[in-house]
């Protein structure tokens, strides 16, 4: 998981970080990349399945599938915003300012991270102490 959202974070800085608009190529490898955004959140839903007894199963899904859409929302909001402060809500954007707004992804980045190294800690220590082994 920490790959994926390290080849995301990376595909975005290269298009971000292109002076004006990226060329083709690089916009394929941007969604090349976002591609693996599907296939990686169902690692969450494999931690709900692991860790939570099967009479939450049902519940444990669906915070993991609310909370993939939560972080798009959230994400989409703060773009909106970031844009509307930039023009003054007028819709006269510029690549420039796409840049900047779409930029907050890296917030969205950090907060995932920081949930995902949280959570692997957690279910090292939980594994610990039901007596079975880790993978490092």
């Amino acid at each position: 998981m920490l790959g994926i959202v390290g080849v995301n974070a990376a595909a975005w800085g290269m298009v971000l970080l292109w002076p004006g608009h990226a060329p083709l190529p690089v916009l394929v490898l941007l969604v090349l990349a976002l591609g693996l955004g599907g296939p990686g959140s169902m690692i969450g839903f494999d931690y709900a399945r692991t860790f939570n007894p099967p009479n939450r199963l049902g519940t444990a899904t669906g915070v993991v599938n609310v909370g993939g859409f939560v972080a798009s929302l959230v994400t989409i909001e703060l773009i909106g915003l970031i844009l509307d402060a930039r023009t003054g809500g007028r819709a006269d954007y510029d690549i420039g300012d796409f840049k900047i707004a779409m930029s907050v992804q890296y917030l969205i980045f950090a907060v995932g991270l920081i949930g995902i190294l949280r959570n692997r800690r957690l279910a090292r220590r939980h594994l610990a102490s039901e007596g079975l082994s880790s993978v490092h």
